[in-house]
């Protein structure tokens, strides 16, 4: 569960996260230049999980972007880092997360028009 995302007026974004067994993840992410303006790169400096990542958008047709994410991060607890690479506590924890975006962006997208109704015998009846 993310516990705080902030960004700064310095363009940097303190976070921080709580996973399983009482780990609690806190970063500060800074942007890296990119020769493309397509892509956006970042890089953590302090806190207990190194992180560095790209993010990537390509438009694929008009009004539709793909966006891919690329991570890599390393939990400095030895203890933590153990737990992690045996049961992908993190992964799950970014997944989840994407999952719940992309849920999102799909509900903006979906018209509300074409929900099923949940009560159909109270539609509006048709001559």
């Amino acid at each position: 569960m993310v516990t705080r995302a902030t960004v700064t007026s310095s363009k940097t974004v303190d976070f921080s996260f709580r996973g399983p067994l009482g780990f609690e993840a806190h970063t500060v992410l800074l942007s890296v230049e990119t020769d493309s303006p397509n892509q956006y790169a970042f890089e953590s400096v302090g806190g207990n999980i190194a992180l560095t990542g790209i993010v990537d958008f390509a438009e694929i047709r008009p009004n539709c972007t793909e966006v891919t994410l690329a991570v890599h991060y390393e939990i400095k607890n030895k203890l933590f880092a153990w737990l992690d690479r045996r049961l992908h506590f993190v992964d799950s924890f970014v997944t989840a997360e994407l999952r719940s975006i992309r849920a999102h962006f799909e509900g903006i997208a979906a018209s509300y028009l074409d929900h099923a109704r949940v009560m159909p015998m109270l539609q509006t009846a048709t001559a």
